[in-house]
């Protein structure tokens, strides 16, 4: 796969030597606090091999593509897709940030770039990102983005011991 570049930022298929990249997004509490409960080192183990293999459209895992700050070189956090189980037009997307990019504008932009690369590539008629609620970084990002609010499914998600509300947002392709 190609780089996705955008004006301050590079993305690049994730490889063996992004594990320490992702192994700190998954345990650092300000970056999950909204996205699931801290993994074991096993388990982050498994979701990072999983995305390794080269990915192409129709792929049942994640498309993974590390975010790169052009300016400094630096890895900034991880963002990508994958293929909904149920309709094949449809993807999902997610991303996560190192805590020291938030509100710099970086997942604004990368997830622009990214929208914009699986609109002109890949088939689909819809991008789907579900968020949990009280996470307002990310609405906001994703509304930023076009994406629309469709549906919240009350209860679904719990981190922490807590129940949360999951909020699906759509972007129309």
């Amino acid at each position: 796969m190609a780089l996705i570049e955008s004006s301050n930022l590079v993305m690049r298929a994730i490889s063996e030597g992004d594990w320490p990249l992702f192994e700190r997004l998954h345990q650092d509490e300000e970056v999950i606090r909204y996205a699931f409960d801290k993994p074991s080192v096993d388990q982050i183990r498994e979701r990072f091999e999983s995305r390794l293999p080269i990915w192409s459209w129709g792929s049942e895992h994640w498309l993974c593509l590390v975010i790169i700050d052009k300016l400094s070189n630096q890895p900034i956090g991880v963002t990508g897709l994958c293929q909904a189980e149920n309709n094949t037009n449809h993807v999902e997307v997610g991303y996560l940030l190192l805590p020291e990019f938030h509100g710099k504008g970086y997942g604004t932009e990368s997830l622009l770039a990214l929208v914009k690369h699986a609109k002109l590539h890949f088939p689909i008629e819809q991008i789907n990102a579900i968020v949990t609620d009280g996470n307002v970084a990310s609405c906001k990002v994703l509304e930023k983005v076009g994406f629309v609010l469709r549906e919240r499914d009350p209860n679904a998600y719990q981190i922490g011991g807590i129940d949360y509300d999951d909020l699906l947002y759509c972007y129309q392709v």
